[in-house]
């Protein structure tokens, strides 16, 4: 079943079957309409209005299940909107999912606390679900420009500007599996997970040569690792969350190593399959480097092996929690010298760390990000004692 009707439901994709069933479905079933922005509306339901009277007094045309799943589990806003189709105006009322808001207020050009918060605490109240539709409609009323509407299983996804770049997941992925076809022939669709927020998808490259040649230079330099994977992952967001973003990574003896610098295409402007075309193409290259890179590292003598990762992870705002735990990891090795490619694993330590408590992808997808273009600095440059001061940076910085 392709249909995420609930706001935070996650489906897995375990086989390339599977995916192309979801990417089919999509690709015929997603809509993006244009709407004026000042035609926009938000309406909100009582609970003891009942589902009949509600469509009736807002035009509503959206299954039953759908208005409840809206009313009871999620936002209790619904939004009304015009769009022209086969040159008559039709306007519908939708439900909106938690995902939309954020774009809602973008486009009313108004944000702040109070207009996200719904959780009462000690001397914060909660603005009313009415009074927040109110300020919220006197703002999107003065915008005459145009939005895109993204429908999706019955509720409103995301409300992007006119300048969105609608890149669909069919396309990024046919993209994708052509330049694998051409560069690594003997690639392979492992897994995959999709929501209302976010879709990722992860392939092993199979690319023999490259995999011999990077297990052959770490074996070379006292490095046991025994097997060597070379793997290609896809991320993107139609919430506006994050860019289209194809991320290569290392899978050694089973622990993930992020390398080199993510390729991101921004949904901005004209944006077809063919600027995805150009980041994997550019992976090629990258991963025929990877052997020089971690022989480089290999080679490079760590003298203080704790205070090097330390003085990394503060240059690079990595999260003090997770980098504290690597460095305690390593520290309890006893080594008293260390190759610049040991630090570097700990830098990916850092990430398995933080994505085993806080499964928060975006979060994780710029800390990936970020560790992996640690592979191209001067390692030597942060050879050298370093102890965190108390509040120096801050423990969630990612």
């Amino acid at each position: 079943m392709c249909v995420l009707l609930k706001d935070d439901e996650i489906k897995t994709i375990n086989s390339r079957e599977e995916l192309q069933e979801y990417l089919d479905f999509r690709k015929t079933h997603d809509k993006w309409f244009i709407s004026p922005i000042n035609l926009m509306q938000v309406f909100t339901k009582s609970s003891s209005e009942l589902i009949n009277a509600f469509k009736k007094r807002t035009g509503s045309i959206i299954s039953d299940i759908a208005i409840q799943d809206c009313a009871e589990n999620g936002t209790n806003m619904f939004l009304k909107f015009h769009t022209e189709i086969n040159g008559q105006d039709k306007k519908g009322v939708v439900p909106l999912r938690y995902t939309a808001i954020r774009s809602l207020l973008d486009r009313a050009k108004i944000g702040g606390f109070s207009l996200y918060n719904e959780e009462e605490d000690a001397g914060i109240e909660v603005l009313p679900l009415q009074e927040k539709a109110n300020i919220i409609n006197k703002c999107l009323s003065l915008y005459t420009q145009r939005a895109k509407v993204l429908y999706r299983d019955e509720k409103i996804s995301a409300i992007m500007s006119g300048q969105y770049a609608v890149l669909a997941e069919k396309d990024i992925v046919e993209a994708v599996e052509g330049c694998l076809k051409n560069n690594f022939p003997k690639a392979e669709f492992l897994t995959g997970s999709v929501s209302h927020e976010f879709f990722r998808m992860e392939y092993a490259l199979n690319a023999d040569e490259i995999e011999e040649d990077i297990l052959m230079t770490l074996n070379d330099n006292g490095i046991a690792v025994e097997r060597v994977k070379a793997m290609l992952g896809i991320f993107t967001s139609d919430i506006g969350s994050a860019a289209a973003t194809v991320y290569s990574y290392l899978d050694l003896d089973g622990q993930k190593m992020y390398y080199g610098k993510p390729f991101a295409i921004k949904h901005i402007g004209q944006r077809t399959g063919d600027d995805i075309v150009k980041s994997v193409n550019k992976l090629y290259s990258l991963f025929q480097n990877n052997p020089e890179d971690f022989k480089t590292m290999s080679e490079t003598v760590i003298e203080n092996p704790a205070g090097c990762l330390r003085s990394i992870a503060k240059e690079f705002e990595l999260p003090k929690k997770y980098s504290m735990a690597a460095a305690t990891a390593l520290e309890a090795t006893e080594k008293v010298t260390c190759s610049a490619y040991e630090i570097f694993w700990y830098l990916n330590d850092i990430v398995r760390r933080f994505d085993e408590e806080k499964k928060d992808m975006y979060r994780s997808l710029k800390l990936q990000e970020t560790v992996a273009e640690t592979v191209k600095i001067n390692f030597k440059r942060f050879d050298k004692p370093f102890e965190w001061v108390r509040g120096e940076f801050s423990e969630e910085a990612a």
